[in-house]
């Protein structure tokens, strides 16, 4: 064999060698990627069993107005009379 042949083979050996690596590093990426998928689902069917109804709703989907609240009213008296109306005497 001379020193062509021997340079011929130790490129081919060269290439061959890197597309095996490149073949073992495409399957061990893919395989990492199917490991963290499986985790994401796990974590996500975990999460929703605890989340409400309403959390699932479509976000772009305007919420439902809920109609209006009674306005809050409360008893006030002054010296036992109760008062209509309740103002803020402060301001400093």
């Amino acid at each position: 064999m001379g020193l062509i042949d021997s340079f011929r083979h130790a490129e081919q050996q060269a290439a061959k060698s890197a597309r095996s690596g490149a073949e073992f590093a495409r399957k061990g990426i893919q395989a990492a990627e199917a490991r963290v998928m499986r985790r994401v689902k796990t974590h996500r069917k975990s999460a929703s069993a605890k989340l409400p109804v309403s959390a699932h709703a479509d976000p772009e989907q305007e919420p439902d107005p809920s109609p209006n609240p009674k306005a809050r009213t409360g008893i006030v008296s002054v010296n036992g009379q109760d008062v209509g109306e309740m103002r803020c005497p402060g301001g400093r």
